[in-house]
């Protein structure tokens, strides 16, 4: 268990404690939480107190009242660290992907990276083709075989924005997009069949 999983029962009487309880600043609240319920600053002590105590509603929003300025404050620097640390990977990613452009500047005759860029491109060309004509109709059918096919097929396209990203940059929104789409498209009943479970 952890602060995530206390938040939604927290959320329930204190609604700013609750939120705030579920994101980064979650152990910095959790240990206020437990201070006001007199218990031991883990998850699990608070959500032990949290269902044993008949006043542990009231407690939370007392606590919420009196604590406001310190909640904001906890919130906005726990969003600046978040903010922080995307820009640092972000920047980390842009330096790593200007290094291997520099790379390949300085090898006009290098066949490899052209070559495995055009390869990918065919293949999700050769993909998209596959799908929409209902040539793999068959296979997107049987459960087993369009969880690996959905897998590889996600792990093509993945290996491609690579390389897209490589020849023509990206931006973190748009990774962030990437990473909405993939999840979404291997969610079982979105895009993939789910397995069915056997007859007994």
């Amino acid at each position: 268990m952890d602060w995530k999983d206390v938040a939604g029962v927290v959320g329930k009487a204190a609604p700013i404690l609750g939120g705030i309880l579920g994101g980064p600043a979650g152990a910095a609240v959790g240990s206020l939480v437990a201070t006001a319920l007199g218990t031991d600053a883990t998850p699990d002590a608070v959500s032990t107190a949290l269902l044993g105590d008949p006043d542990a509603a009231v407690k939370l929003k007392e606590l919420e009242v009196n604590s406001k300025v310190q909640l904001q404050q906890l919130a906005v620097s726990a969003e600046q660290n978040r903010l922080q640390a995307a820009a640092a990977q972000y920047a980390a990613e842009a330096s790593d992907r200007d290094s291997a452009r520099k790379l390949a500047a300085q090898q006009p005759k290098d066949w490899v990276r052209p070559s495995i860029t055009v390869l990918l491109l065919l293949g999700a060309g050769g993909i998209v083709f596959f799908v929409f004509s209902g040539m793999a109709d068959t296979l997107l059918r049987d459960a087993t075989a369009s969880l690996t096919i959905g897998t590889i097929v996600g792990y093509w396209f993945n290996e491609l924005k690579q390389v897209l990203a490589f020849w023509f940059g990206t931006t973190g929104e748009s990774q962030r997009t990437n990473a909405e789409v993939r999840q979404f498209a291997v969610s079982p009943g979105t895009v993939t069949v789910e397995p069915t479970p056997p007859h007994k």
